[in-house]
């Protein structure tokens, strides 16, 4: 009998630990080169859904598209009241130049907007590949699931983002 409390125990401990890492992280599965080279397609992360309370600029984001009918990773560039701007490839934030130390060779052709409250303009660090809020629009915090996480497959890919 003592043997099946401890089969019983085990699984019990094993259900809850399952749960709550499952409550708490969001596994996501990259489709396409949008945020290359941070991450590549068909990386395996799991992304923190308990984190999107703090969010800040450059966090790596899941995103619901209604207009995709699908998530979508991308990283956050501007936040709500900001008056974003890109002007010869260089992003201004309420007239301020801000650097984006993640881009590579990546082009952005020149726009201007102004967020409203409660919108996020998501965008992917592979410029010339990614749909994101250019064509998109502004995600609401709504729209947003989950921040950061930690990559752990493949395994040569293994790294925390942020």
């Amino acid at each position: 009998m003592k043997k099946y409390k401890n089969v019983v125990l085990f699984l019990l401990i094993v259900l809850v630990f399952s749960l709550t890492i499952r409550i708490n992280t969001l596994p996501v599965l990259v489709d396409g080169r949008s945020m290359e080279p941070t991450l590549y397609d068909h990386d395996f992360f799991l992304s923190n859904r308990n984190s999107i309370k703090s969010l800040k600029r450059f966090d790596i984001v899941v995103a619901y598209s209604h207009q995709l009918n699908e998530n979508t990773v991308k990283r956050v560039i501007g936040m709500p009241f900001d008056k974003m701007e890109y002007r010869d490839n260089k992003l201004y934030i309420n007239g301020q130049y801000i650097k984006e130390p993640f881009l590579q060779d990546s082009m952005t052709n020149d726009f201007t907007i102004t967020l409203k409250k409660n919108q996020y303009f998501l965008m992917g660090d592979n410029r010339l590949h990614s749909t994101d809020s250019r064509e998109l629009g502004p995600f609401s915090l709504q729209d947003i699931s989950s921040r950061d996480g930690v990559i752990v497959f493949p395994l040569s890919h293994f790294k925390n983002i942020q």
